[in-house]
């Protein structure tokens, strides 16, 4: 989230709030171990000159992170497959690293978000829809009128679904128990997609839903 080393006291206490939510869970952490992460006395209240709650305080740190950074999607200039491959290779990687930045935030989906359906819904349309849009639209448009039969949005989950699974096996394992490291699995992943587009599967007339989410605009180009 954020360095503590020259930031204000409200920002040290954000970023170790949403650290130790990400690591403990919400409900296991309390305002006294928040205030000593972030150099101040525990339970001395002040956290609350700062903020009126920890929901408060998870409010913020999810707000920052959502309106921080661009979606991790190429700009794909080439439909040659080798300039392709390397195009969505970055793509992939951009992923990742955007998982990295939202570490605390995707741990918290597992340890205690759901107890905020605001929130969560929150995280789950401007983090997760968001790049799901983005990701379907970037598939609609390399692969032209000869897609027209695919649902791209559903192949779309499958690869942001691959991506997040990955990303999380390697954080709970500190490396994917699989022996697979991330230059190996971008590869794959890019090379799966190239090979998509170089020859779609015929899936019949794609779902209603789908073609709404396909010509749905992507945040951004609103």
């Amino acid at each position: 989230m954020l360095a503590c080393g020259m930031a204000s006291t409200r920002d040290r206490l954000l970023a170790e709030g949403m650290r130790l939510f990400g690591e403990q869970g919400y409900a296991s952490t309390s305002v006294a171990q928040i205030e000593a992460a972030a150099g101040l006395s525990p339970g001395s209240g002040s956290m609350y000159k700062h903020f009126r709650s920890k929901k408060e305080l998870l409010a913020e740190g999810m707000e920052r992170l959502l309106s921080g950074g661009r979606t991790p999607v190429a700009q794909l200039g080439s439909r040659d497959p080798a300039a392709l491959a390397a195009q969505l290779t970055a793509a992939a990687r951009a992923g990742l690293r955007r998982m990295d930045e939202d570490r605390d935030l995707s741990r918290l989906l597992f340890r205690g978000l759901d107890a905020f359906p605001d929130l969560l819904a929150r995280f789950g349309d401007g983090e997760i829809g968001r790049f799901h849009r983005a990701i379907t639209a970037m598939l609609t448009e390399l692969a032209g009128d000869g897609g027209e039969t695919v649902d791209w949005a559903a192949i779309a989950v499958v690869l942001q679904g691959a991506t997040a699974h990955y990303w999380l096996l390697a954080d709970l394992f500190d490396r994917h128990p699989t022996g697979v490291d991330e230059d190996r699995f971008v590869a794959a992943a890019a090379s799966l997609v190239v090979a998509l587009l170089a020859g779609p599967p015929s899936a019949g007339p794609v779902p209603a839903e789908a073609a709404r989410q396909i010509h749905e605009p992507t945040e951004g180009t609103r």
